[in-house]
């Protein structure tokens, strides 16, 4: 099912780059993809070749280093991005005009895949940026990714939760309730992560962590915010939306905006009225199944039971006050030492089995 209009969204990408001061709308962007980028530094390891899907103007690429990454490769829907994308001066990076949702590279091609905020794919390691909620056919991308990916591959990115902009939908849903009696989508639907976390296993991946992130930022008005996301390119592109949305109405959000959310601030000693947005971004890393990874081991296996991991200090005490209980038959207070004794030295070699997991490459 197509929800979103491609072409669409590809024109208000090529527009927003003929701002001339069109950088000044990255600020979002950029602090998000230099938080993907920074995360690549958890997992211990050196990727050998890497995708940046929907790289925009380079949000991940210019902050990966020749130690975590060793070529990059940058993809986008649109040529005008690419054209101004910044690359690391560390990092061998190329750059290529690809549609996210037909990705053409061959299997097992890349190490990690990076998304954030727009489309960002990297082979055996897939971080994604800003891109993702953009995709009609998320389920397919993921399919695609995972087959780009060599076994053991890490698909990583970031992109926008259901509870981005909450403030901006529940003013124009009031606004235009009132003013027209019915309401139509200005803000187009995004995934949640209860739903990116079964579509990421549907697609074949394991060994999935998914946190979100709240991000607020501050704006002097609604009208102010709107500016802001048309010049990121991140205005509406669904095909149900309306092409219009006339002045009476933007009038009656922004008023329904400014009392709902809306808060005063002192600055320069006077104060100042200001709406809040909230941005909730949902971070993701998911691997390719491979045979060397660890594998859950098989049930009923267990010697000891995970609740005694607790009881190490306990056990020990009991030890410890058996061997100067006096009076107590020599031989039966043996067996019962040696039994405690077995019992802590299992929950020991538990504990430190699962500390030394936790330092691994997929830490």
């Amino acid at each position: 099912m197509n929800v979103f209009d491609r072409k669409a969204k590809t024109v208000q990408k090529q527009r927003s780059m003929l701002n001339a001061d069109h950088t000044v709308f990255d600020y979002l962007k950029e602090e998000v993809g230099w938080r993907v980028a920074d995360r690549i530094y958890d997992i211990k390891r050196n990727f050998t070749a890497a995708l940046d899907l929907g790289c925009g103007k380079g949000y991940v690429g210019r902050n990966v280093v020749r130690e975590t990454i060793g070529m990059l490769q940058q993809c986008d829907l649109s040529s005008h991005f690419l054209d101004v994308s910044l690359k690391s001066d560390d990092v061998p990076t190329c750059s290529v005009v690809v549609d996210e949702e037909y990705l053409p590279y061959r299997d097992c091609t890349f190490d990690i895949v990076l998304s954030s905020l727009r489309q960002v794919i990297w082979i055996l390691l897939v971080p994604l940026f800003f891109y993702l909620h953009w995709i009609n056919d998320l389920p397919g991308t993921f399919k695609q990714v995972h087959r780009i990916l060599v076994n053991d591959g890490c698909f990583m990115g970031s992109m926008f939760g259901g509870d981005t902009l909450h403030e901006l939908r529940v003013s124009l849903y009031l606004a235009e309730l009132e003013r027209k009696g019915g309401f139509s989508p200005h803000i187009s639907p995004y995934t949640s992560a209860q739903d990116l976390g079964s579509l990421l296993q549907r697609a074949g991946f394991n060994m999935l962590t998914i946190d979100v992130d709240d991000m607020t930022v501050t704006y002097p008005s609604m009208v102010d915010l709107m500016w802001d996301l048309k010049g990121m390119a991140e205005n509406n592109c669904s095909w149900s939306r309306s092409l219009n949305l006339n002045v009476d109405t933007i009038l009656a959000a922004s008023a329904i905006y400014q009392e709902k959310y809306g808060f005063t601030k002192v600055e320069n000693e006077s104060e100042v009225k200001c709406i809040p947005a909230q941005f909730q971004i949902i971070n993701f890393i998911a691997w390719k199944p491979d045979k060397s990874q660890l594998q859950a081991a098989k049930r009923g296996s267990g010697e000891v039971s995970m609740k005694d991991l607790a009881k190490l200090d306990e056990l020990m005490k009991q030890i410890e006050n058996l061997r100067k209980e006096e009076g107590a038959e020599l031989p039966k207070m043996q067996k019962n030492i040696d039994e405690l004794q077995k019992t802590a030295l299992k929950v020991k070699n538990i504990a430190d089995k699962s500390e030394g997991d936790g330092n691994s490459k997929h830490k």
